[in-house]
């Protein structure tokens, strides 16, 4: 199920947060994300609209939307992912929205796969200030296309 984050639950979101963010980012220093998880309680999470996905009592896994139009977290938990939760998280601001637009690090490829197969445009490459990594600004707009396409026996 996925439903609004409810303010209780947000230290166990920025648990999550860490968690996944450890694990996909370990280009970045454990020290950073460590000691961001403060803002992220703090900051970040009442002042965004979050959505989590809940199955069995826990959270697996949240979107969070911030300016209406702006993904700033999409997260799974590690031994959540690659069950379509992701997946599902997106659909359901998709449904919502009749545009987005997200920062994904450069680095994070399978991030960054995952957003060009759910029809993600790469918009343009910038540097991304408190960690110096590149990152690259990603768009979708409804009945909009990425132009990514896997290649079909026969296709040519």
């Amino acid at each position: 199920m996925i439903r609004n984050a409810r303010p209780d639950e947000f230290l166990k979101i920025a648990n999550l947060w860490l968690e996944a963010s450890l694990t996909a980012h370990a280009f970045v220093s454990d020290s950073y994300w460590r000691k961001m998880k403060d803002s992220v309680i703090r900051d970040y999470l009442p002042c965004s609209e979050t959505f989590v996905f809940v199955d069995k009592r826990q959270i697996k896994g949240f979107i969070s939307l911030v300016d209406k139009f702006h993904i700033g977290a999409l997260f799974v938990a590690p031994k959540f992912q690659n069950k379509r939760i992701g997946r599902k998280l997106l659909q359901f601001v998709k449904k919502r929205r009749e545009r987005l637009c997200l920062n994904v690090f450069v680095r994070n490829e399978k991030a960054l796969r995952f957003y060009q197969k759910n029809d993600f445009k790469i918009i343009r490459e910038q540097c991304e200030p408190s960690t110096a990594e590149t990152e690259l600004v990603m768009a979708w707009a409804m009945g909009c296309k990425s132009g990514f396409s896997r290649k079909h026996p026969g296709a040519s």
